[in-house]
């Protein structure tokens, strides 16, 4: 249980980092120049900004819950997680219904 706990626990700090580069990225004007849909832009933002609290707020739960002897720990752990899965989700369906085709929220070039 403690090597699962410290696995998950460095991919939610690797991949909490890279969500809150990304989030800034996300800012620049530059960056919304490229997306075509702003609904599409939001959901986005929203996951990039709440994946990284949420995987510290699960994690610091899970190290308390596991040094207190309680078995509730790895489930915490896989919250961000399903987070991840169900705003990828979020973001095709709000992709699919602003033009009918998947990916096509962002482009390489600026419109």
């Amino acid at each position: 249980m403690l090597v699962l706990l410290f696995i998950f626990t460095a991919f939610h700090l690797i991949v909490g980092t890279a969500s809150l580069g990304l989030a800034m990225r996300l800012f620049t004007p530059r960056e919304r120049e490229h997306w075509r849909s702003k609904p599409a832009l939001l959901v986005a933002q929203i996951m990039c900004w709440v994946y990284p609290v949420l995987a510290f707020a699960c994690a610091s739960i899970a190290w308390r819950g596991f040094n207190a002897g309680h078995d509730g720990a790895f489930p915490l752990l896989l919250a961000p997680i399903l987070w991840l899965i169900v705003m990828g989700l979020v973001f095709a369906i709000v992709d699919f219904a602003e033009d009918g085709i998947l990916g096509n929220a962002r482009s390489n070039r600026p419109q």
